[in-house]
């Protein structure tokens, strides 16, 4: 239980500082409850259903909440009966719940804890993270319990993780780095795309490439030829941004501004699948893919390095070493090219950016997009 304490425990901690002014209905259940539910759902996950483990979301909403009258497209589908709220029970009821469309509702009010019913949800939740739209349907803007395989649990704002659960540890998400650190600082320099569209775009990028599960590397930098003596482009394709600024008039609608935005961002996200980085520069136009980094040509083979955690302090405990080829390669081409920015996303989607400051290559851990 010592392990799922402490899960619970950075849950408020981390919830409370997202979200300080939750209403009612968003708020978390008391820490002693939400305990005993996560220790529920840690079993759930490990027993196998026809061949298959579950990945299933819980929320804690009454069903007859005045706060879910605001999504349109979520119906709340209450049991006759309500379900015990054990692990036998909710193992028989997973492999009816779509982690990406519903949330089971579990009143805790009093025990025995009792599964209500499924609030289902059709979604559009995808276009509005990537700001592909800017309206539209997400998950109900809800804490859950996202299960999601053996040892693996997940606390999520509608479908947005901010803390995970993983075989006994935690691990935490931050999604200000590209708007409030020293990688959203470096990113804004020498740029002339204004940032909301620069977001947009980084946004969607980032979404679709950590869904391919190839894992991939984009590389920001100032220009093309500040990094062309770093790395040996296999394929140069250089083209510029759709939207620069001497075509920035008023022929251009907001429609087709997002259509042509989305298409270019859904073409680099794609290259990222290919073996190399993609390399783009800070006005968002593309110098080409498959590059790889010619560390030869580099005098730092190791860089000095620091590590930031969730909380903004360094941790210490992460090394040079302890990263693969990939890591490596983009804290190398980040110590070497002056303004550069490199974002690595692993197989599992996990996100890395770094760039240096005051001659350290500074890594922020673990990016997750915004939450709101």
């Amino acid at each position: 239980m010592g392990g799922i304490t402490f899960f619970v425990d950075a849950i408020y901690d981390v919830y409370n500082k997202a979200v300080p002014n939750a209403e009612e209905d968003q708020k978390l259940p008391e820490r002693e409850v939400l305990d005993e539910v996560c220790q529920i759902l840690l079993n759930v996950g490990c027993l196998r259903e026809e061949g298959r483990f579950p990945s299933f979301r819980v929320c804690f909403i009454p069903p007859e909440s005045k706060f879910l009258d605001a999504y349109i497209y979520a119906h709340v589908l209450l049991f006759n009966k309500p379900v015990g709220f054990n692990t036998r029970e909710i193992h028989k009821l997973a492999p009816a719940l779509n982690a990406d469309m519903s949330y089971l509702i579990v009143d805790t009010s009093k025990r025995p804890f009792m599964a209500t019913g499924i609030l289902a949800a059709y979604t559009t939740w995808e276009r509005i993270m990537t700001r592909e739209l800017t309206s539209g349907n997400r998950m109900p803007r809800i804490p859950n319990i996202l299960v999601n395989g053996p040892g693996e649990l997940g606390a999520c704002f509608g479908e947005i993780p901010f803390v995970n659960y993983h075989a006994g540890s935690c691990v935490f998400f931050r999604t200000d780095t590209f708007t409030s650190t020293l990688i959203a600082d470096q990113l804004r320099e020498g740029t002339t795309v204004p940032e909301k569209e620069r977001l947009r775009l980084l946004y969607r990028i980032l979404w679709h490439a950590g869904n391919y599960g190839h894992g991939g590397t984009v590389l920001i930098v100032p220009s093309g030829e500040s990094c062309a003596e770093y790395i040996d482009m296999k394929y140069p394709l250089p083209g510029r941004y759709l939207f620069e600024k001497e075509n920035r008039s008023g022929k251009h609608s907001e429609m087709m501004v997002e259509k042509e935005t989305v298409t270019y961002a859904d073409l680099i996200a794609k290259f990222t699948s290919v073996d190399g980085s993609v390399v783009l520069t800070k006005d968002l136009d593309l110098v080409g893919f498959g590059a790889e980094t010619l560390v030869d040509k580099m005098e730092n083979k190791q860089p000095d390095m620091k590590f930031i955690g969730y909380n903004d302090s360094e941790d210490s405990t992460k090394l040079f070493k302890d990263y693969g080829m990939r890591h490596r390669a983009g804290y190398r081409f980040c110590d070497t090219v002056e303004g550069s920015v490199a974002i690595i996303i692993s197989q599992d989607g996990v996100i890395q950016a770094c760039t240096k400051h005051d001659g350290k290559v500074v890594v922020y851990d673990n990016v997750a997009l915004p939450m709101f």
